[in-house]
């Protein structure tokens, strides 16, 4: 099974990846391509994990850059050939009272927690729809919660539980399942 698992040098990007490698889904081992902005981190993160038998592919990517996601599929594309599962866990984070916010904190935000799940969803959506694959992105808890000072990390993980209930809805039709996790907070 070919996976793309964003934010995966570290936290739940890795420990989804390490289960991915661990039990694989399908034949043979788990096919994954590790995005981060984290480019040791990454290479760690591919080391610990071929040992565990998986195929490893790395896109070190700043997911603010609405290109980014288009050349995370392509790379998972021509190493793997196929595309099951997209896990778009990358996210950002800060801690910042509304009233202090600026418009280039607010802006990143909204980019990485949002947008980049529709960009590398938009490019994935030919490969899932062909595999009748799944796209599994990180909210939070604090969605549903004010938790503060993290008003706009709050407004984001919102934002993207409905992007991602309209991507099911509208591409549901085509076989991609669509679904958000909202994890509470992590070591």
């Amino acid at each position: 099974m070919s996976v793309i698992i964003t934010g995966a040098a570290s936290g739940i990007g890795l420990a989804t990846a390490e289960l991915f490698a661990t039990q694989p889904l399908g034949e043979g081992p788990a096919q994954l391509l590790l995005a981060d902005r984290d480019a040791e981190g990454l290479r760690k993160a591919a080391a610990s994990l071929a040992d565990l038998g998986a195929e490893i592919e790395i896109a070190t990517a700043d997911l603010s850059d609405p290109g980014a996601g288009a050349a995370i599929v392509d790379a998972a594309i021509r190493r793997f050939g196929s595309l099951q599962a997209l896990v778009s866990n990358a996210g950002a984070i800060h801690r910042v009272p509304l009233a202090e916010l600026d418009a280039a904190a607010f802006d990143l935000m909204m980019a990485v927690n949002v947008r980049a799940t529709l960009m590398l969803g938009q490019a994935a959506y030919p490969h899932l729809s062909t595999s009748r694959g799944a796209i599994v992105a990180t909210a939070s808890s604090a969605a549903d919660h004010p938790a503060i000072p993290l008003g706009a990390y709050s407004t984001s993980k919102a934002a993207l539980i409905m992007l991602v209930r309209q991507m099911a809805g509208e591409w549901g039709p085509a076989g991609i399942r669509c679904n958000c996790v909202s994890p509470g907070p992590t070591h």
